[in-house]
């Protein structure tokens, strides 16, 4: 009997539904979530509550395309594809710069280069990094069919050298926190690869003289540093997106706002975007924000497990980058939202407004479903000695 339950969760490819169930269950509750979040201010500028969420619904159908050419795609494949994609995501990353097809937005101080425009369709290239840069890191750390056992830095230079050119250009965009993000996720596939955990500490700490240069050499980084150590200095201006997302917090209460005798009054402006999660918390209080993290829990756990029963190397390394990946950007959107740390542009994964986020967040879910396929069956009964497993690693 449990041996039929198993076999029920998984399709005809033997890959994992129940993963995949609870990967669209986000995505289409954000698609909820977003309609609540931005009425108001879709009302106020162009006339019609539900215009960002029918938007959002139109890059869902594209995100379900996204991961269907995932799910499908073959190990082989993915990894020949691992090094034309890094050229790609390098070549549209430089487009941004170029006027015309790169599109900037500009401040009192600085100007923005994050998207790329063709007609009506414009898109973040340094979404699609983060798919580029999972697949080849992947394929870079499980070479010969096995995880590297022996790091040599002299056949590494090369692809430390494409990886770093990757990512200074979505820095000088600039995009700090895809940066900090892209890095964490680096660092997660390196240790999980079998690389010694002291040395890897070591390099991560020779990191932050850098990384404490570019808060200095961008003055809005720095700006937005002193601000977060007291956002409510700043409250009426550079503070007061993070002190309007705490007023939201606290006026959800417990089970939030009566949505159905309309919207919460918005104080926050732009909130369905990175700030999104406080306004969830306005319209369904701490029980639907619990409710929302029992899920993202599940499915990421899901994922935990499938990945700590792949044997297949490439297989393994690409399931472990999706899950850097999403859970990086799901800690790093709640300690900016909750003021953990200073502000910065990472969305929440499936919730947040976006095309490009929105579908490569369900492409990296494709991706995992893909390989999903060389998991070992799971039972409930050894999730423990699976969890400890991913401890002791």
């Amino acid at each position: 009997m449990q041996k039929q339950d198993q076999s029920s969760l998984r399709d005809r490819r033997g890959r994992d539904l129940l993963f995949l169930g609870l990967g669209l269950a986000l995505a289409l509750l954000g698609l909820l979530v977003l309609y609540s979040s931005s009425a108001v201010l879709a009302a106020r500028q162009v006339d019609g509550a539900a215009y960002y969420a029918f938007k959002q619904m139109g890059w869902f159908s594209m995100g379900l395309v996204a991961l269907g050419l995932a799910a499908w795609c073959p190990l082989a494949m993915l990894r020949r594809l691992a090094l034309p994609g890094m050229f790609v995501s390098l070549a549209a990353l430089l487009l941004v710069f170029m006027p015309g097809i790169g599109r900037s937005v500009s401040s009192s101080r600085e100007s923005f280069h994050r998207w790329l425009e063709f007609g009506p369709i414009s898109f973040q290239p340094s979404e699609f990094a983060k798919l580029a840069l999972v697949v080849y890191v992947a394929h870079t750390l499980s070479r010969r069919g096995r995880l590297i056992s022996e790091y040599d830095m002299r056949r590494l230079l090369p692809p430390l050298i494409l990886v770093g050119v990757l990512l200074l250009l979505i820095v000088i965009e600039p995009q700090y926190g895809t940066t900090i993000c892209l890095l964490a996720v680096l660092g997660g596939m390196i240790y999980v690869s079998g690389f010694p955990m002291l040395r890897l500490v070591l390099l991560l700490g020779a990191s932050l003289p850098l990384l404490g240069f570019l808060i200095l050499f961008w003055e809005y980084r720095f700006e937005r540093l002193i601000v977060w150590l007291d956002p409510y200095a700043y409250r009426h201006a550079g503070g007061y997106q993070l002190v309007t997302a705490f007023r939201a917090f606290a006026e959800g209460h417990l089970f939030g706002e009566p949505i159905a005798t309309g919207f919460a009054h918005r104080y926050l402006t732009y909130g369905h975007t990175d700030f999104i999660l406080a306004l969830f918390a306005e319209d369904f209080g701490l029980v639907g924000v619990l409710a929302l993290f029992v899920l993202y829990a599940a499915f990421l756990w899901r994922g935990v497990l499938l990945a700590r029963s792949i044997e297949e190397p490439f297989a393994f390394m690409l399931a472990a980058g999706v899950l850097c990946m999403l859970v990086g950007q799901v800690l790093m959107n709640l300690a900016v939202v909750t003021g953990l740390a200073p502000t910065t542009g990472v969305s929440l994964p499936f919730i947040s407004y976006g095309g490009s986020s929105l579908i490569v967040t369900m492409a990296l879910t494709g991706l995992l479903f893909n390989v999903s396929r060389y998991s070992q069956a799971l039972k409930t009964t050894d999730s423990m000695e699976l969890v400890s497993g991913m401890v002791a690693r």
